[in-house]
């Protein structure tokens, strides 16, 4: 059993870690989130466990657990999972220890060049499970629950256990990145002046068709923020986004994150985790993300070299064309790229690729979206 508390003792979140050897253990990096210590439990033992490899992108960590013993624990190989095949979650809903779940495997989602991204269940698992272990019928761990996914009804949705042995590589990279936002990364754009019109092209790279994207400043905005569009659009100054209520730059718009695409970067973190809901033109849509400020980098933009921060947002998204609706399995994988401009407040680039669903809930979208201009 995982417990993560805060500063002052008040516990953040109950779940579950899996031991994989003497002291490590792997879990779902959303159970870790603002945690100041962590504990595990074992029948009547506690250990103490810290962060070792983070990986946000794919919401798996791995903690150093000193005096915590364990043989090396078997995994499954991607190449043994078959679709159908029986797997049993152990874990520890709501404290209860060595919880048994016995499901399916009823499918392996891939990624565009093949690649293993999720596992699909059959069933989703219990409530408090997230970190939880997934295993075959030979005992080897085969997934983990993912806390994210059941936080947003996406449960049947886990990550696996293959991804445990590209940890360590994954997770100092990760650590690298903390420094790799400039320190004026929160504040720059505070400076720029209020732009009168921000122009961008969307290409929508399935029909190879483009169209001009204009927002306009209006001439009355709400006290300390800027408006575009009669209130369509609304920003602090600096970059955060208060408020979208018209989709005029297609995806860029109508899946908006809370704060924006770089809303965490002007905040000076560089991992997180976002999952919400987005209701625009009828249309429902639940996202599950895991976000990485990738690198920094210079982008010509608008005939001038801008210093950049790249933002790798991947996860999975779920759609319904009924806004009332809430359950269904239109599911699909989510990748987008956000290139944001500290100087100028704003994201300048913007690309994204999902496609998923099913029958008549089939979706598609591949488009990048460039700013042209800014007076």
């Amino acid at each position: 059993m995982l417990q993560a508390s805060d500063a002052q003792g008040k516990v953040l979140a109950v779940g579950t870690a899996v031991a994989t050897g003497t002291g490590s253990a792997v879990t779902s990096c959303q159970l870790l989130a603002k945690a100041a210590s962590v504990t595990l439990k074992r029948d009547n033992v506690s250990y103490g466990a810290t962060l070792e490899f983070p990986d946000a992108e794919r919401d798996l960590c791995q903690l150093r657990v000193p005096n915590l013993p364990g043989p090396p624990l078997a995994l499954a190989p991607a190449g043994s999972l078959q679709v159908g095949m029986p797997l049993y979650t152990v874990g520890s809903p709501r404290g209860r220890e060595l919880t048994l779940g016995i499901g399916m495997l009823a499918g392996l989602r891939r990624g565009n060049a093949g690649q293993l991204e999720a596992l699909q269940l059959n069933t989703a698992p219990a409530a408090g499970m997230g970190g939880a272990g997934l295993f075959d019928a030979q005992g080897r761990l085969a997934g983990l629950v993912s806390a994210a996914s059941i936080v947003t009804g996406s449960a049947e949705l886990a990550m696996p256990a293959s991804w445990i042995a590209e940890l360590p590589t994954r997770g100092r990279v990760a650590v690298e990145r903390m420094a790799a936002l400039p320190p004026s990364a929160s504040s720059a754009g505070a400076s720029v002046a209020r732009p009168s019109v921000v122009e961008y092209r969307l290409l929508d790279r399935l029909t190879g068709m483009s169209r001009q994207v204009v927002y306009r400043a209006d001439a009355s905005p709400p006290d300390g923020a800027l408006s575009f569009n009669n209130g369509g659009w609304v920003e602090k100054p600096g970059g955060e986004v208060v408020g979208v209520t018209t989709a005029i730059a297609g995806e860029f718009d109508a899946v908006m994150p809370p704060g924006g695409w770089a809303g965490e970067i002007l905040k000076q973190k560089t991992v997180w985790s976002t999952r919400y809901s987005s209701v625009l033109g009828g249309m429902r849509v639940n996202m599950d993300l895991n976000a990485v400020a990738a690198d920094n980098t210079t982008l010509a933009v608008a005939g001038r070299n801008l210093n950049v921060v790249r933002i790798e947002y991947r996860g999975f998204t779920q759609r319904f064309a009924n806004a009332g609706a809430v359950v269904g399995n239109q599911y699909g994988h989510y990748r987008a790229d956000a290139w944001f401009s500290p100087e100028l407040g704003r994201v300048v680039r913007f690309e994204v690729q999902t496609r998923g669903g099913s029958l008549t809930g089939v979706f598609h979208i591949n488009e990048v979206l460039e700013l042209v201009d800014i007076r």
